[in-house]
């Protein structure tokens, strides 16, 4: 039994996956929090003053960044003149991997990914004794599903991503309208409210904090804010710079514009919130039906068919 391939496969598999774990903690357990707030604002100071980052030059540290650049740097131009790879750069966008390098990463994850399942499917079809026709068909099936596992996280991460950016907005908004009402300008007040919910860890201080930087580099608001919307993908977003960009242009004041846009995304939210009560109660019919209803039916006819079942055999 202590010499079986099961034990010597499942022993070999824990072995390396120590050994993973022990390596990524001795290269990232020297990296705190305050460096990684020091590159955040080095990064922002240097959008701020008009440079651009370029990632294939950038230094990421430790041993991991390195072969992520080596192997970054070897893999083919990704074309974008294409309508599906636009597609993926809208998506990448809309989960927040904004960089000019996410379109290689992404590759590069998928490619990994790929070679991990068809080595766990080979393994398995070797522990179990397949065929070398079987086990190669598995390898390329365990591949072909691991090579789309990063597509469907890339799509729930964009997915709760602008969900979480229409829960944001109305209060982000708010806090436009005290500023603006305060004195400031709109430049400023984008700026101060980004770097405060930034803080706070919000997905709309990000992007306000990116606007900022634009704004600041001397792009207008008009585009601007049409990038944020690009890069959001939230139809609120989009009527928030329509809005900010026909006042601008009309010369109105901000803060009522704001004011009637913050309300309007709390309604919203709550008809979001009122809609999703509504369907709870659907949704709750599968697990009754799946798990409650079989166990009520187990409880109440298993004594019954248990006499019936005593009375036949006698």
């Amino acid at each position: 039994m202590i010499s079986s391939p099961l034990f010597v496969a499942i022993s070999a598999f824990m072995f390396f996956a120590a050994a993973g774990v022990t390596l990524y903690l001795g290269i990232y357990a020297d990296r705190t929090m305050l460096e990684d707030r020091l590159n955040d604002l080095a990064v922002k100071v240097r959008a701020t003053d008009g440079f651009a980052e370029d990632d294939d030059t950038a230094q990421s540290p430790g041993l991991a960044g390195m072969l992520l650049r080596w192997a970054t740097r070897r893999l083919p131009v990704p074309k974008v003149d294409n309508p599906r790879a636009e597609k993926l750069i809208a998506t990448l966008a809309h989960a927040g991997y904004n960089r000019q390098g996410a379109v290689r990463v992404f590759q590069l994850v998928r490619i990994g990914t790929a070679l991990v399942g068809g080595l766990i499917a080979a393994v398995i079809c070797i522990v179990a004794r397949m065929p070398l026709r079987m086990a190669l068909v598995y390898a390329v099936c365990g591949a072909a599903m691991f090579h789309l596992l990063p597509l469907f996280y890339l799509g729930w991460r964009a997915k709760g991503r602008q969900a979480k950016i229409r829960k944001e907005l109305s209060d982000v908004l708010d806090l436009l309208v005290v500023c603006v009402e305060a004195g400031l300008g709109i430049y400023e007040a984008i700026k101060v409210v980004g770097r405060e919910a930034e803080r706070q860890g919000r997905e709309m201080g990000t992007e306000l904090s990116i606007l900022s930087g634009e704004l600041t580099a001397g792009s207008t608001l008009g585009v601007g804010m049409r990038a944020m919307a690009e890069r959001t993908g939230v139809d609120d977003v989009r009527g928030l710079a329509a809005i900010l960009i026909q006042s601008e242009r009309l010369g109105s004041q901000m803060a009522p514009a704001l004011r009637a846009t913050s309300d309007q995304q709390r309604a919203k939210r709550r008809l979001r919130a009122e809609e999703a009560a509504q369907k709870s109660t659907i949704k709750m019919l599968i697990p009754l039906a799946v798990f409650v209803l079989p166990a009520m039916m187990a409880v109440i006819l298993g004594p019954a068919a248990v006499q019936i079942y005593n009375n036949f055999k006698h």
